[in-house]
């Protein structure tokens, strides 16, 4: 017989929130196939060495989505050098990432459930997240960000 064990608490703990605000949302596809090309485009001089807070990608149908956050200006920079190599992207500003860790989050399932179910009852929209074990990171309009962390806060319990 195997005995699995769960761990379970009412309310979930994490060490705080912490929140990245007045950053640039960036996000645009490139086929696959091309790839190349994005990287000689990316690495041009006027890119190098930005400083990316938040950044994924995935692959679908034969393109890579690219999201990236970054602070104002290097958002602005990126921006710019898109428009003269990309046809199609979006940008937004301002964003936040708002992003906490538990002591448990290794260990029990339900936290990004309990993240973006509480932000969804609130109204609130998540742009873009990533999630780790041990990490629930959120991009979100900037506006929403205090309210977020506030109802984010009256869901999961701050650990002492």
């Amino acid at each position: 017989m195997e005995t699995i064990a769960v761990y379970w608490e009412p309310r979930i703990k994490t060490y705080g929130f912490q929140k990245l605000t007045d950053l640039a949302f960036v996000e645009f596809s490139y086929p696959v196939h091309e790839m190349k090309s994005l990287g000689e485009v990316l690495s041009r001089d006027e890119l190098r060495g930005v400083n990316t807070k938040f950044m994924i990608a995935q692959e679908s149908d034969g393109e890579a989505s690219f999201i990236f956050c970054l602070p104002v200006e290097e958002g602005k920079a990126f921006r710019e050098s898109l428009e003269k190599n990309l046809t199609t992207h979006r940008y937004i500003y301002p964003v936040g990432i708002i992003f906490f860790h538990g002591p448990h989050f290794g260990d029990r399932y339900g936290i990004a459930d309990a993240a973006f179910s509480t932000l969804s009852n609130a109204d609130i929209e998540v742009m873009a997240s990533g999630c780790s074990s041990a990490s629930v990171f959120l991009v979100l309009v900037q506006d929403d960000m205090d309210k977020a962390e506030k109802v984010l806060g009256e869901a999961f319990e701050v650990a002492k």
